[in-house]
């Protein structure tokens, strides 16, 4: 029996959650004994030596507005058995591409954020993400099935956009390599802050965005510093990170933050911290969680919409409190940095937890799902035979 030809269709290995997100799914895939590539739109020759175990295909364009001829061209060439685009704007890529190629390939769409506040929200002044949506209420029921990364990702999708629940639809957690986060994880870090015991550490990792409520976090965090000292630390960068500086200045918090900005291993940050935290007003399976979570960080989550509540399963691997709540936040945290017991409880659980997120078995459900919708297609043909 030939090897399931697999590909994946993505932007880029630059690094960054779908980099990692894509190399863990293409490793399981072939570990399954699939033929995989990893189709992106362009990468360089020090991004292709970074994975020297993977067939990555480069479209050679710059922006995923120029990338539907290519893929047109890249499906007629390899013909895959199974492709998976991802994020939202390749799902409508690929299924476009696959009718224009007129090939056999399976599109099992991907689906990892709650759409429709991502592009009414974040992208609020972005016409083009915008009214995606509108799109894809017409593009989607053409795919052949839809991989969520959580329960709300896919509610979202047929209660909120009105995309009809036409195709088969699974919920699938993303995958993390715990291999690689646990050897990343005791890299030392260079900052006076980790030389010393004593002083409780708080991490987040996340983008500087609206979704993220990191103003929300500084709030809860000027409220934990009235009671006890404590160091905030906010690995990531983005729009908002002007604002965010002004507000910690605001609330007079400012010389107990730090915003290092976009860390290749935040697992090192992670593994130390006293509390890993994400605020966010949505998300859809966020790996920053789960990757904490294999660093044994205890967490604490809002509960927002998204994939936050299944990866904790609802406060049982994780304290969940209200979203868009500083003062609940602030008692969370409070309660995971004045108990000892309750910490060492959520780092234990964190880490048993996090097996369940091995990349290798969430490539297997993929690949099951895949099959699924390979055999259906058959015996439909059988019958009609």
């Amino acid at each position: 029996m030939k090897s399931l030809r697999i590909s994946i269709l993505t932007h880029d290995i630059g690094g960054g959650t779908f980099t990692n997100l894509c190399v863990a799914l293409i490793r399981g895939f072939q570990e399954l004994g699939a033929e995989c590539q990893l189709v992106v739109l362009n990468t360089s020759e020090e991004e292709l030596a970074r994975y020297p175990d993977l067939t990555i295909v480069s479209l050679g364009v710059k922006r995923t507005s120029l990338s539907l001829l290519p893929t047109v061209r890249y499906m007629k060439e390899y013909q895959p058995d199974i492709l998976f685009p991802m994020p939202w704007y390749f799902n409508v890529v690929a299924v476009i591409a696959r009718f224009l190629a007129n090939v056999p390939t399976k599109v099992i769409l991907g689906e990892h954020n709650i759409i429709s506040m991502e592009a009414g929200i974040e992208h609020f002044d972005k016409p083009h993400l915008r009214f995606l949506p509108v799109l894809m209420r017409y593009i989607y029921p053409h795919g052949d099935g839809i991989i969520g990364v959580s329960r709300d990702t896919l509610t979202d999708l047929v209660d909120t956009l009105h995309i009809p629940d036409v195709i088969p639809m699974r919920v699938i957690l993303n995958p993390i390599s715990r291999e690689r986060v646990e050897r990343l994880a005791k890299e030392p870090i260079d900052h006076p802050w980790f030389q010393t015991q004593g002083v409780p550490k708080i991490v987040t990792a996340a983008r500087l965005a609206k979704q993220k409520q990191l103003d929300g976090l500084l709030r809860a965090f000027a409220q934990v510093v009235q009671v006890m000292p404590a160091k905030l630390i906010i690995l990531g960068d983005g729009p908002l990170r002007d604002k965010l500086t002004a507000l910690s200045q605001e609330l007079g918090i400012t010389d107990s933050v730090w915003m290092p900005g976009y860390d290749s291993n935040p697992y090192r940050y992670m593994a130390a911290s006293d509390a890993f935290v994400l605020a966010s007003a949505w998300e859809g399976c966020p790996i920053a969680l789960q990757e904490a979570m294999a660093c044994g960080a205890p967490v604490v989550v809002t509960d927002a919409p998204g994939g936050m509540k299944d990866i904790i399963e609802y406060g049982k691997h994780g304290l969940l409190v209200p979203t868009g709540n500083p003062e609940a936040l602030a008692q969370g945290l409070l309660n995971i940095l004045t108990n000892s017991e309750l910490g060492q409880h959520y780092r234990q659980a964190s880490l048993a937890r996090s097996r369940d997120f091995h990349y290798l078995n969430t490539s297997r459900q993929y690949l099951e799902f895949g099959k699924f919708l390979l055999d259906s297609s058959s015996q439909s043909k059988d019958s009609l035979a």
